[in-house]
């Protein structure tokens, strides 16, 4: 007895640990030395990204540490073993989105991460699951119909509110489905911190939807110089949210990108407004001069608790408004082709 005591005294501190752990094992076959792989994530409000990387041996790479809430995180395969400068700013970039919480979370795949299957916990299995069920609907009326079904499929489910609803949101929002579809998510989604996030975005909405006047602002530019939104009045301005700690936001960086210096010289701009925080103005002036974004670019340095934030009701980000010449929006969220395509509705290609 007294053997058997002392083991479980001298064990039950590693299954301690590894019970408030995550552990996230890759093995991907293609992806080989000397490619390095690096782990990101940040907790909302948090002025820093956590960084962590690893090589790889034979296609597999692990990753350890800890989290004190479910966190998105992105993986990134640098396959040059350079550095970070092989990813940033760069499209066609081999990156996936995992969810990390304490416990074990895999990822296989043959080719790329990007196109890997994670596996582990329920979050990861829904969002894999969500995934192939979104690319093969594709965009527009079919992805939203995609995303309708999965939410009444998986009521119980984190990713129904942080995933599929919020692609309701683009273009003109109706109140009525998305209350509808909210409605239909589980009590304890509902009561989550996404849901009672939601509920806030969705008690605002009248505030900036389509065909409303957007709402005016004043903040200060890269060199403290205060600019107002009306002083593009005439223009067609699109109001891109986005932080230098966001990946997402840097992965979406070329797209806005391509479709301004395809459409500046047809009466269009971008007003991009960050969310970095007061210490991390070195890191947002960075970002800008990496993704090579020319446009005006203003920042309160205030993360989440920006008033233009607040103002527009921006949840997540990247996040974005597109204002015609009258001030009044004509859509939003616009990711990937889907900008490029609506200025060309607009503007002409």
């Amino acid at each position: 007895m007294k053997k058997l005591i002392l083991f479980l005294l001298l064990v039950s501190p590693i299954f301690a640990f590894a019970q408030n752990q995550f552990v996230v094992t890759g093995k991907i076959k293609n992806v080989q030395a000397p490619a390095k792989i690096f782990l990101s994530y940040r907790y909302e409000g948090a002025k820093h990204s956590h960084w962590d990387s690893t090589l790889v041996k034979n296609g597999i790479f692990e990753f350890r540490g800890s989290v004190t809430d479910t966190v998105i995180a992105t993986i990134w395969v640098d396959y040059k073993g350079v550095n970070l400068d092989d990813i940033w700013g760069k499209n066609n970039v081999d990156a996936v989105n995992i969810y990390l919480t304490n416990n074990a979370i895999k990822i296989t795949g043959d080719d790329s991460a990007r196109y890997a299957k994670f596996s582990g916990t329920k979050i990861n299995e829904d969002y894999y699951r969500y995934n192939k069920m979104i690319n093969s609907a594709g965009y527009g009326s079919a992805r939203k119909l995609a995303d309708a079904k999965f939410i009444r499929k998986n009521p119980d489910s984190y990713i129904s509110i942080i995933k599929a609803l919020p692609d309701f949101r683009a273009g003109n929002p109706d109140i009525d489905e998305l209350k509808d579809l909210f409605e239909s998510l589980s009590e304890n989604i509902r009561l989550s911190k996404a849901g009672l996030a939601y509920q806030q975005y969705m008690s605002t909405l009248h505030l900036v939807t389509n065909g409303t006047i957007a709402p005016d602002f004043e903040a200060p530019d890269t060199n403290g110089t205060p600019v107002k939104l009306s002083s593009f009045r005439g223009k067609y301005v699109l109001i891109d949210f986005w932080a230098s700690w966001c990946p997402p936001c840097r992965q979406e960086n070329p797209n806005v990108v391509k479709a301004y210096n395809k459409f500046k010289d047809k009466n269009f701009t971008v007003l991009g407004v960050s969310l970095d925080a007061g210490n991390g103005k070195g890191a947002w002036l960075a970002a800008i001069h990496k993704d090579g974004l020319s446009w005006t670019q203003l920042s309160e340095l205030k993360d989440w608790n920006s008033e233009v934030v607040k103002l527009y009701n921006v949840v997540a980000i990247p996040q974005n408004f597109l204002i015609g010449p009258d001030g009044k929006v004509i859509a939003q969220n616009l990711k990937e082709n889907d900008l490029e395509k609506e200025l060309g509705k607009v503007l002409g290609r």
